[in-house]
């Protein structure tokens, strides 16, 4: 089997990771060339990504098209949030859509359409140059224009809602609302398209959202309008990076005609209750809804009758963040013990392969359950996925892609130990060595020697523990911040080519 896969840029977990899924599936991906998709300074050579596609549609007649709508319309996620362009002109760009299956009978169309987020900081690094002067006023204006919508006008006293807009220069809000206003009329044509059949699933990704906003009031509407129109086949949830590897495994799952049992245990037992940073929802809300999206659902508690179990491990009070910015609280350090002993408690005494979703904390592991468990015996036997990277969502997508590839390659009879291997690693690597570890260490010195020197020892552990031996292990750092990094093993044969 064949899928084409486009990512939203060339960042390793949104182009590389996705691609490696594919490979413990053990399915053939195909993704543009990396020099052609979009960076942090760089958007995505629309045109050369949409030419290379109509030629790989046509040459490689793929069983699968899952693709991110942001790459082919503006040239990226970041792009989507900085674009000039005309709605019309953006509307254009969509109408190749329909040729895709036009050309490829048989073709399953899986896509991601966002909603532009709005964050909560004056860091204008993925957004327009005003942000970095109004980035927190406009997060508030929108936050309470949704408020006084009917949402929660209890908690907007008399003006206040005057006063938030009188912050902001009128030209930078109605920049604001016409940049918006655009994403959403390309969204509703999405809608379009998935009613008409050309789109087999859509998901309306939303990432770095608050309780209220107009991100959200736009997230209410494409539901309403859904259901009004009596679709199945979309739905919106909070996430972004992860969303390729939740069509992945969701067309996997398709493929297969079924999908696995699946038993979701919380540790500890309330941590479904715990507000998830950056999504405005429960971290068991954020679990429900991506259940839903990647295509299965909980089986019963007895795990003789399941196929995998999902440890949603979180930190038993509020969730912790790695990252801490001024004018918000300190988060970075949990005591999590409790949590650590249940998970673990729950990793062995499963009958079933295990996922691992570590969501004690956004951006990156919680430092002590990764410890434990590379103290358990032979790990990589047992457990089928792991992650702990940026938000919930992001998480919770890419570790449950992870294990249904695996579960998919072992009802094909398809070899992917060497790969899960080598998504384990990187994924402890990354979200627990790097983001918990060295980062805090880097300092001014954002070098690659640097990084090198600090992980030496976190790697050393983790290819131990593994059973995991690769000839070579580059690092590097893709977008020249600290914010990504990029860990690459690879064997004799990847060398040799």
């Amino acid at each position: 089997m064949k899928a084409i896969l486009v990512p939203i840029d060339n960042r390793p977990v949104t182009y590389v990771f996705p691609q490696l899924v594919g490979r413990i599936a053990g399915i053939e991906t195909l993704v543009p060339p990396r020099s052609l998709m979009g960076s942090l300074q760089a958007n995505t050579n629309v045109d050369a990504v949409g030419d290379w596609l109509s030629t790989a549609l046509k040459s490689h007649k793929p069983d699968g098209l899952l693709a991110c709508m942001d790459t082919l319309i503006y040239g990226g996620l970041i792009p989507s949030r900085r674009t000039e362009a005309t709605t019309a002109s953006l509307l254009e760009k969509t109408k190749v859509v329909p040729q895709w299956k036009e050309t490829n009978p048989g073709l399953s169309l899986y896509a991601q359409s966002s909603i532009m987020r709005i964050s909560d900081n004056y860091d204008n690094t993925e957004e327009k140059e005003y942000w970095s002067e109004f980035g927190r006023e406009i997060f508030a204006w929108s936050e309470g224009m949704h408020r006084a919508s009917g949402a929660d006008r209890s908690k907007l006293r008399p003006g206040e809602l005057s006063q938030l807009e009188a912050r902001i220069p009128i030209g930078t809000r109605k920049d604001y609302l016409d940049t918006r206003l655009r994403n959403f009329q390309v969204n509703r044509k999405m809608l379009d398209y998935a009613q008409s059949g050309d789109i087999d699933f859509l998901v309306f990704s939303q990432d770095d959202s608050g309780e209220f906003g107009l991100n959200v009031m736009e997230k209410h509407r494409l539901i309403s309008e859904t259901e009004k129109r009596g679709l199945k086949n979309v739905t919106s949830y909070a996430g972004a990076d992860e969303v390729l590897m939740t069509l992945l495994g969701r067309w996997l799952i398709a493929q297969k005609g079924k999908a696995p049992r699946v038993q979701v245990s919380y540790s500890p037992i309330t941590g479904g209750n715990i507000a998830s940073r950056y999504e405005g929802q429960t971290i068991g809300e954020s679990v429900d809804a991506q259940l839903k999206a990647i295509g299965i659902e909980s089986a019963s508690a007895d795990a003789a009758d399941t196929d995998l179990h999902v440890i949603i491990h979180t930190s038993g009070d509020r969730q912790g963040d790695h990252i801490w910015l001024p004018g918000h609280p300190d988060l970075r350090s949990l005591n999590t013990a409790a949590a650590v002993s249940r998970t673990i408690d729950l990793y062995k005494n499963s009958q079933v392969p295990c996922i691992i979703c570590d969501v004690a904390y956004s951006n990156g592991s919680d430092p002590s359950l990764v410890d434990a468990l590379l103290s358990q015996p032979r790990i990589a036997e047992k457990l089928w996925g792991y992650a702990g990277w940026n938000t919930t969502g992001n998480t919770l997508g890419s570790a449950l892609a992870t294990g249904i590839a695996r579960w998919f390659a072992d009802g094909i009879g398809a070899t992917s130990t060497e790969a899960l291997k080598k998504a384990l690693f990187i994924r402890f690597a990354d979200d627990w060595a790097y983001q918990t570890q060295v980062r805090k260490q880097l300092g001014a010195d954002l070098s690659v020697d640097n990084v090198k020197q600090l992980l030496s020892p976190h790697l050393g552990r983790l290819v131990e523990v593994l059973q995991f031996k690769p000839a070579i292990i580059e690092i590097g750092l893709p977008w020249l911040r600290s914010f990504e990094v990029e860990i690459e093993p690879r064997d004799a044969l990847q060398m040799a080519q």
